[in-house]
């Protein structure tokens, strides 16, 4: 039998295994190696040898005795003093406790992670030492004693009990995910039965839309709304029924999305085939009006080229206050993140505007360099700004330390007499656009370098050209019957050409998913459009048109104030407000 080359005192240095819990030897109770052998009808007995030549035939309640001077009884167990019946029965004998127990006991000592081993199974034992299985080598999956211990010490090990009890906490968890999984499985069924219901409605308001938009044309509208109201109230309280019946947590997103879709839908069934007639019109302008768009809080504001650039109260919309600061055309402008208005003129200046209470403004700034009339200027990160103007450059500004802005970079571009862009992709780029040499240019918003040139693109001059359908998807407005443009971000790839409109002036995205538009139409007439975005099939089709809403008049820009009222400015020199 080999040598184990063990100190008496050096523990095993395994994981909570010390050597304490391992075979003694009878005479001098050092480290020794044990085969455990059966006589007839069962009986136990221990042959033993340690390092030092001690050897012996003994048997196992003798050896337990000597070893752990501890009395023990084969006939009962020690923990419940039950007798075993069976001579063949498992019986078992912890090591911490130093106790024989029986099944049912060692059951409870297995999950207080006691180390135990069957003395009745020969399975217990190594059968390359013939030694009681201590250990088990979670690398090799295999158990091991004392002597295998040696070569497997790099290893990870664990005490059996440990081992053991992870058995019995894994088959807890399998039979705690079988039924969640038992449960889920119904949840499922349940999810097929209102997901059914919800498409049953989906169909039943599919035709209640079409008998609806017969009666818009047909009957008094107000009367046709209410009810269109009573019959999507209704809806929605089928839904709920449906919902509260089966009372599950889970399918509170399905109530919410059908909630959702039921709520579009009635916007969409709002909308008829025209748009309603205008509800106001805003005469503040003695000159063409090139720009509108809505502040942070709500009012509206606008720019002309009678130098003017003036703010509207919220929801009324009556003139609050008249900025007349500039020499020249105001042609755009920008709401900067910290409430400041930043506006661009023939003048050759930017002027940064700070409103204060009391329908007052004060000018925080005069920014001077362009040569020729800025048309426009983004905030393209935090305290920098980009402008672009008729002199052929982009600058870019940056505050300095007493908190004004002051030129950094200027950009000379290589097209002659241009009118330009500029718009803002995300933090990491941005584009610019030319009509007279008909292209596109992409930024690097970090170092100001041209990414790409995308050449052959006709656009007009005007300040909302370009919108994003997705974050990797832009879309621009184009000219001479070019209708709209699709570029993939990502790789600055035009790959699309959607014919449509003559001229597109501008496009926004609205609340409801929709894109608004000023146009030239097919048939020549300046419009007010809404388009829907086909995603599978790349392509805009027209949903509502407004045709000559300024009558003869060009509208350079169109906005969303709510889901309801959309605004228009004209070369006519007012503003129109509209209700959908």
């Amino acid at each position: 039998m080999p040598k184990l080359k063990i100190s008496i005192n050096e523990e095993i240095k395994v994981n909570k295994f010390t050597a304490n819990d391992i075979p003694r030897c009878v005479d001098c109770n050092l480290i020794c190696s044990i085969n455990l052998n059966y006589k007839g009808n069962y009986e136990p007995y221990i042959l033993y040898e340690c390092e030092n030549g001690h050897t012996g035939n003994i048997s196992l309640e003798e050896y337990i005795k000597k070893c752990y001077n501890f009395s023990i009884s084969k006939e009962k167990c020690s923990n419940c003093g039950k007798a075993q019946k069976e001579d063949k029965a498992d019986f078992f004998f912890c090591c911490t406790c130093k106790i024989f127990i029986c099944n049912s006991c060692q059951i409870r000592h297995s999950e207080d992670r006691h180390l135990f081993t069957n003395i009745r199974r020969y399975d217990s034992l190594c059968t390359k030492h013939s030694n009681l299985y201590s250990a088990y080598c979670t690398k090799c999956k295999k158990n091991l004693c004392v002597y295998c211990l040696k070569s497997h010490r790099t290893h990870e090990l664990i005490n059996l009990s440990e081992l053991f009890y992870s058995k019995v906490t894994k088959n807890v968890l399998l039979e705690e995910m079988n039924n969640i999984e038992n449960r889920i499985k119904d949840l499922d069924k349940i999810k097929e039965k209102i997901v059914s219901e919800i498409n049953k409605l989906k169909e039943s308001t599919k035709l209640e839309m079409e008998l609806i938009n017969i009666l818009i044309k047909t009957y008094d509208y107000e009367e046709t709304q209410k009810n269109l109201n009573y019959n999507v109230i209704l809806n929605m309280k089928k839904i709920d029924k449906i919902f509260k019946s089966n009372k599950i947590k889970i399918y509170e997103r399905i109530y919410k999305d059908g909630n959702n879709y039921l709520n579009n839908l009635q916007n969409i069934k709002n909308i008829t085939s025209e748009f309603q007639e205008n509800f106001k019109t805003l005469k503040n302008h003695t000159n063409n009006v090139y720009y509108i768009s809505k502040l942070s809080d709500g009012r509206l504001i606008s720019s002309s080229n009678d130098n003017l650039l003036n703010i509207y109260k919220k929801d009324s919309y009556d003139l609050q206050v008249s900025i007349k600061e500039h020499t020249g055309a105001v042609y755009s402008f920008t709401e900067l993140k910290d409430g400041r208005i930043i506006s661009c003129s023939s003048d050759k200046t930017m002027k940064i505007i700070k409103l204060l209470e009391d329908d007052k403004y004060q000018v925080d700034q005069t920014l001077e360099g362009h040569k020729e009339a800025v048309y426009k200027a983004i905030e393209i990160k935090e305290n920098e700004l980009i402008s672009i103007s008729y002199d052929k450059s982009m600058k870019l500004w940056k505050l300095n330390k007493d908190n004004n802005f002051e030129c950094n970079l200027n950009v000379i571009f290589q097209y002659y007499n241009s009118y330009c862009n500029i718009f803002k992709i995300n933090e990491e780029q941005f584009v610019t656009s030319s009509c007279s040499d008909s292209c596109l240019k992409f930024w690097n918003a970090k170092n100001y370098s041209n990414i790409e040139t995308i050449k052959n693109i006709s656009i007009e001059w005007t300040y909302d050209l370009m919108c994003l359908i997705d974050n990797d998807l832009l879309c621009v407005g184009g000219k001479d019957s070019k209708g709209f443009y699709l570029i993939k971000i990502s790789s600055h790839q035009l790959i699309k050409n959607i014919l449509g409109p003559k001229t597109i002036y501008s496009i926004v995205q609205c609340v409801d998913g929709l894109f608004l538009c000023s146009i030239i139409n097919e048939n020549g007439n300046y419009s007010l459009a809404k388009y829907e975005y086909d995603f599978e099939n790349k392509n805009l089709k027209k949903v509502i048109e407004k045709e000559k809403p300024h009558d003869n008049g060009s509208i350079y820009a169109a906005i969303e104030l709510n889901r309801r009222t959309i605004a228009s400015c004209s070369s006519d020199y007012s503003i129109k407000l509209w209700e959908i």
